[in-house]
């Protein structure tokens, strides 16, 4: 998909591996300018280094932990020092485990709490009033099917991930008149790390994933990116507090 965004800036949390780091490489390929959030240093420091290289795009990585609302504030503060404005925000770090509710710790829970609604929050919160001043923009979730599905993530992921649907509502509510548009994108059995890690990429484990779902293969990376894209685009300009079901109609319709 290709749209226009030179002159934007996009910070985009989890963009070292999986989801993020192909958002990361659209939006840079589209013109926007990138600033990766990340607890990986080694995959974050590549993947920018590889968007400055190849695409016309500033691109900077920040290694923090999302879940430290003060490191995250310092690491935001060095993004708007560096760029001067956020035109966008992705929020695709995620963490999620196949752990039933009797075998799991408390520990556990608070990880994916952490992470997944903390983190969030944390990150909004510390760009939010640059994003009010430099004329508004996108905040765009990536959330999770299991949510409809019940599948793919234990309670605490699908949990997460419901509270990540609430708070998008809740931020296009108090900021749509404001010019920030919030909206989330959610995927469903996506061929990144996270899903690698309980399917291993063999021939059997991928018919097995294609035959889950109506349209006959599992989704790319790629095809999040592009939902991503068009949220962020003028395209979708009349579009807010809404999602996008990126499933290959696995949620919805049954063979």
């Amino acid at each position: 998909m290709k749209v226009d965004l030179k002159q934007k800036t996009t910070v985009i949390t989890g963009g070292a591996s999986g989801i993020g780091r192909q958002i990361a490489y659209s939006f840079a390929e589209n013109g926007s300018d990138i600033a990766i959030i990340d607890i990986d240093k080694d995959s974050g420091r590549k993947a920018a280094g590889d968007i400055s290289e190849k695409y016309e795009a500033d691109a900077v990585f920040s290694h923090c932990d999302i879940t430290d609302f003060d490191k995250v504030q310092s690491s935001c503060r060095e993004i708007v020092k560096r760029f001067a404005k956020v035109d966008n925000i992705v929020l695709a770090a995620g963490y999620g485990s196949r752990v039933s509710l009797e075998e799991m710790e408390l520990s556990e829970w608070k990880r994916s709490v952490d992470i997944n609604i903390n983190g969030p929050f944390n990150v909004v919160r510390s760009l939010i009033e640059n994003m009010l001043e430099s004329g508004g923009g996108n905040i765009i979730f990536i959330g999770s099917a299991t949510y409809y599905t019940g599948s793919g993530g234990g309670v605490h992921y699908s949990t997460t991930k419901v509270a990540q649907y609430g708070m998008m509502k809740e931020l296009a509510y108090e900021y749509l008149s404001r010019g920030i548009r919030a909206n989330i994108i959610t995927p469903h059995i996506i061929d990144t790390p996270m899903l690698r890690k309980r399917y291993p990429d063999t021939p059997e484990n991928n018919k097995k994933l294609a035959a889950r779902l109506p349209i006959g293969r599992f989704g790319k990376p790629e095809d999040i990116a592009s939902a991503a894209l068009f949220l962020a685009s003028d395209d979708s300009g009349y579009i807010c507090g809404t999602e996008i079901v990126a499933d290959g109609g696995g949620v919805h319709y049954k063979h």
